[in-house]
């Protein structure tokens, strides 16, 4: 809990302005725990790297435990009053949504889909798991190894994808790790490269990506195809898609292989019809709780609701324009997963995802059966859910 916080030397008065003041930021801003901890601790909060570490990791265990701190306490009460109760230290609550601190509608939801296994689904998305994709339109697997090994990594590389690492053990944060600050190596979710994967880019390819900033996935589509791809590269934003040309050129990707427009992709008329198009739509991003406590605190039912329909939306619409298309999302949740693709079933030929980790979607749909889940506790990774579509 927060017994090694409390004895790690930092100032018991800031550490719990900190942590309040993180958890405000989640709770009226509905922000991520890295944006609530940058914002609240700027460069004031901590005198050194390492304690600052300390603080991020705190404030990420703090806002973890909230569904437990709330079941402890039997009401809502304010960030301060919830940073004493964790400080101090409590007693483990008994009821199972409590314990793994998840919503009680969520939890029940998972537990009427997985039984049993839906307790280890959550335990496994409490702890995260990185994994590192080597880059290998700048470096090579080998020479990321050793990259890493030189500054003290430990790394396990996956028998499934061998440009992905996953990494045991670290002296330092991850994004102060020399092959990642030089764009050798970028922090990857192993699910989220498998959608990749089922995508299936090759040389001479042309990829209508939907959902595009900001651009991981992307990048991941011009390695696989070693660049010689054209990628039409759409987002929403016009200021994710500003950042997203500025990764896009520090990873290597050529400038030629990637056009880029802002436009909404359930509206967006095309002129071009695209070899292979990737749906990764906006979702509730329940998969990737381990990643961000936050969302045990800001998602809701009517969140899953609204993205729900604008998957619906946007797939509709990008099915018009590409022969292949590769739904996905980084969910949990069969709304925004096997749902959203009956909806359009009867308007294409579902084909099993030819992937390594392709683990059994939930029972009950008519989709199941054609497409890939996959699970923290099983695939060491995030949730994700991933469906193959030809159109012709």
């Amino acid at each position: 809990m927060a017994k090694d916080v409390k004895s790690s030397g930092i100032d018991s008065t800031r550490l719990s302005k900190v942590l309040a003041g993180v958890l405000h930021e989640v709770l009226r801003h509905r922000v991520s725990v890295d944006v609530a901890f940058r914002r609240v601790c700027g460069g004031w909060c901590a005198s050194s790297v390492d304690e600052r570490e300390l603080l991020y990791d705190a404030a990420r265990r703090f806002v973890a435990d909230y569904v437990k701190l709330l079941c402890v306490s039997g009401k809502r009460r304010r960030p301060r009053d919830l940073v004493k109760l964790w400080l101090s230290g409590f007693e483990e609550p008994s009821e199972p949504y409590c314990r793994l601190s998840v919503p009680l509608w969520l939890y029940d939801r998972l537990y009427a889909l997985l039984g049993d296994e839906a307790v280890r689904l959550f335990e496994a998305m409490s702890v995260r798991v990185w994994w590192l994709r080597v880059n290998m339109l700048k470096s090579s697997i080998e020479g990321v190894v050793r990259g890493l090994e030189s500054e003290g990594v430990i790394v396990e590389v996956s028998r499934d994808y061998p440009y992905m690492l996953k990494i045991i053990k670290t002296p330092k944060p991850v994004r102060l790790l020399r092959v990642v600050r030089e764009f050798k190596a970028i922090p990857h979710d192993i699910a989220s490269a498998a959608v990749v994967e089922a995508l299936r880019p090759e040389r001479g390819d042309s990829v209508l990506d939907a959902c595009a900033a900001p651009g991981i996935k992307t990048s991941l589509i011009a390695m696989l195809a070693e660049g010689r791809v054209r990628i039409k590269a759409i987002d929403i934003s016009g200021r994710r898609i500003t950042v997203m040309r500025k990764l896009m050129r520090k990873l290597g990707v050529p400038d030629e292989a990637v056009e880029y427009m802002v436009a909404d992709s359930r509206k967006v008329e095309l002129r071009e019809h695209y070899d292979k198009a990737l749906v990764d739509a906006p979702c509730s991003n329940t998969g990737a709780m381990a990643k961000d406590p936050a969302l045990r605190v800001t998602i809701t039912p009517g969140k899953v609701e609204y993205y729900s329909r604008l998957q619906k939306g946007i797939l509709e619409n990008i099915l018009k324009y590409a022969s292949r298309v590769t739904y996905t999302t980084c969910s949990i949740l069969p709304e925004e997963g096997e749902e959203v693709v009956e909806t359009v079933a009867d308007k294409v030929k579902l084909e099993k995802p030819q992937i390594k980790m392709c683990g059994e979607p939930y029972k009950g749909y008519s989709v199941s059966q054609s497409t890939c889940r996959l699970y923290p506790h099983i695939h060491e990774s995030e949730g994700f859910y991933i469906a193959n579509m030809v159109t012709h």
